[in-house]
């Protein structure tokens, strides 16, 4: 019997949410274009998290290149916390695009710790879909499906549409 292949989203769940209860913090995975593929706890807030997180990213980015012009940005990792509370992440690419591990806590006794916890979870990430990566990487490169037809140079997200931003920030977030 043939074994069904998992999408992206569904092979991150297999392998984040036995972690998810060890770490007392909300874990998600977003792409660079602020799409979710991961999300603990899978609210109305998902999708503006995963916006914003990358728009934070992206915006960091933009401000490190003033400083070190030559720095490779995946060698960073963005926290923004007190010490019991905060925001930390991660970027790692995955068949050539970029996604940002991250995690969301408050009242942490030993953000020490989580940070840490994360950081080995990504490290689990990569090694799990490293393979996969492998194997996508000696396959033929696909054709685009059609060119773009217009660059929306300038702008922080250049491949989404005001319509998707709306949407994004509706009340209802979808």
């Amino acid at each position: 019997m043939k074994q069904k292949q998992l999408n992206i989203a569904d092979r991150m769940k297999v392998i984040l949410d036995p972690g998810k209860d060890r770490i007392k913090a909300r874990l998600f995975v977003t792409r660079e274009d602020g799409i979710t593929i991961y999300d603990s706890i899978q609210d109305a807030t998902t999708t503006s998290v995963s916006a914003l997180v990358s728009g934070v990213w992206q915006a960091s980015e933009a401000l490190m290149g003033l400083v070190h012009k030559n720095q490779d940005a995946m060698d960073f990792r963005l926290g923004f916390d007190t010490s019991s509370q905060g925001i930390y992440l991660f970027p790692f690419t995955l068949f050539e695009k970029r996604y940002f591990l991250g995690a969301i806590y408050h009242d942490c006794l030993n953000p020490g710790q989580l940070k840490r916890q994360v950081a080995m979870i990504k490290e689990e990430l990569e090694r799990a879909l490293q393979g996969e990566n492998e194997t996508h990487a000696n396959q033929p490169p696909k054709l685009p499906a059609k060119p773009k037809q217009n660059t929306r140079e300038g702008y922080l997200f250049q491949e989404i549409t005001d319509e998707e931003i709306d949407r994004l920030f509706s009340p209802g977030g979808f």
